[in-house]
């Protein structure tokens, strides 16, 4: 939006509207005074809110350009950020950049902008208040409107299927979907069978966009634009989540079917083998890798992405695997009708997974849908002895599964 120097002097001339809104900034010693926090937050729900737009900082409401002091750009910066994540709920991403505008005397000045979105959810300041972006100005939103727009948000999110707004197409990796598409029908152009499968979202009036699916799936580096999506893993030597314990971690990213053969190899690697010798010898590893692979492909699969700064986080201890994935369940699931329904949070990227073999097993990577909670339960009890066990804390699921004892424990059932 506004990406040319043209069409940025053109809505100057212009004006405000309903995609634009000019700000003069004033600052302080220690930082912006004008416009205020609850303002300036307001400003960006009300976008994010309606389609979206941007705020144009160093312009006054006339459209005449006052800039922002060079030396004082990253306090802008800085001041944009803490809005949008601290005043802002949910917290907004907006995009920040600064552009080099002409001057009336014919120097040059540098301005702000701030980009945001049409938002996924409906969003409020901290403030408790809600505003939508009519032409010119923010309208305070309650009641009735409120209400219908909680509803369309609903109805119309469905979080892998969303474009990313900071990837292009040319973020996807061509070879990975030259594969995966092998067999696609040559009458198809390659941007319709993209748009079709709905790897890339097409927006009106500007370039098609990798859906967080997509880039999850064939990115060339996901984790760049989608920087929580990877899994954090851990090896402690004893029963505490505790550093002085911690043995080995590792960051586990990549595309979605690479970090779930790549964290069942880490588990597989670190787990403990003991054995036993009376004749040959008799391994007895702390766990069925096959029931672990299952349960990293249920995180992968079915985690809430849109949750910012939370990844799923494996950790191995003494006794037990606990793998913690972003999200809480829906309102018609609970832990004890998990092992008998069937939900899925993210329906495309499962769709790409089931088509996907696992470089581990050799087979796709969702064979039995609705029965993957069912097995991990049944099969981690009949290996260790002990049934595992799903909690819910806010907005994260944990999963724990217990240790196979050793052979050479006391009263190990061997």
């Amino acid at each position: 939006m506004f990406d040319t120097l043209d069409e940025i002097e053109r809505q100057l001339a212009t004006g405000e509207d309903v995609r634009a809104e000019f700000k003069e900034v004033v600052f302080t010693d220690r930082g912006v005074r004008s416009p205020n926090t609850e303002d300036m937050a307001g400003e960006m729900v009300a976008f994010a809110n309606a389609e979206g737009g941007v705020i144009f900082l160093g312009v006054e409401d006339a459209g005449v350009v006052r800039g922002l002091p060079e030396d004082r750009m990253a306090d802008v910066e800085r001041w944009i950020v803490n809005v949008a994540t601290n005043n802002c709920d949910p917290s907004l991403r907006p995009l920040i950049r600064r552009e080099r505008l002409p001057l009336a005397d014919g120097s040059e000045t540098l301005v702000m902008l701030v980009e945001v979105h049409r938002g996924l959810y409906v969003h409020g300041t901290s403030g408790g208040r809600h505003y939508v972006r009519v032409g010119s100005s923010k309208q305070i939103l309650a009641g009735a409107p409120l209400a219908r727009l909680f509803q369309e948000r609903g109805r119309a999110f469905v979080f892998d299927e969303q474009p990313v707004p900071t990837a292009t197409a040319d973020d996807l990796d061509r070879e990975r979907l030259d594969h995966f598409f092998a067999m696609r029908p040559l009458s198809i152009p390659w941007p319709d069978l993209l748009r079709n499968t709905r790897v890339v979202s097409a927006a009106e009036g500007g370039p098609d966009r990798p859906t967080v699916a997509g880039l999850l799936a064939f990115g060339k580096a996901p984790q760049t634009h989608l920087p929580s999506a990877y899994i954090e893993a851990a090896v402690y030597r004893g029963t505490k989540l505790t550093s002085d314990d911690l043995a080995h971690s590792d960051r586990i990213g990549g595309w979605a079917d690479v970090q779930i053969d790549d964290s069942t190899a880490f588990v597989e690697r670190f787990m403990l083998k003991p054995a036993r010798k009376p004749v040959g010898r008799d391994d007895y590893p702390q766990y069925d890798i096959g029931t672990i692979h299952e349960a990293i492909v249920n995180a992968v699969a079915h985690r809430d992405y849109s949750i910012a700064g939370s990844k799923i986080r494996l950790f191995l201890f003494g006794d037990r695997l606990e793998l913690h994935s972003p999200g809480s369940l829906p309102n018609t699931l609970t832990i004890e009708t998990m092992p008998y329904r069937v939900f899925t949070r993210n329906q495309l990227l499962v769709s790409y997974l089931s088509k996907m073999k696992s470089r581990r097993t050799g087979r796709a990577f969702l064979e039995s849908r609705g029965e993957g909670v069912r097995r991990i339960l049944e099969e981690s009890e009949r290996h260790s002895g002990r049934k595992p066990v799903y909690e819910l804390f806010g907005q994260e699921l944990r999963l724990t599964i217990w240790a196979k004892p050793s052979p050479h424990e006391e009263g190990a059932d061997v």
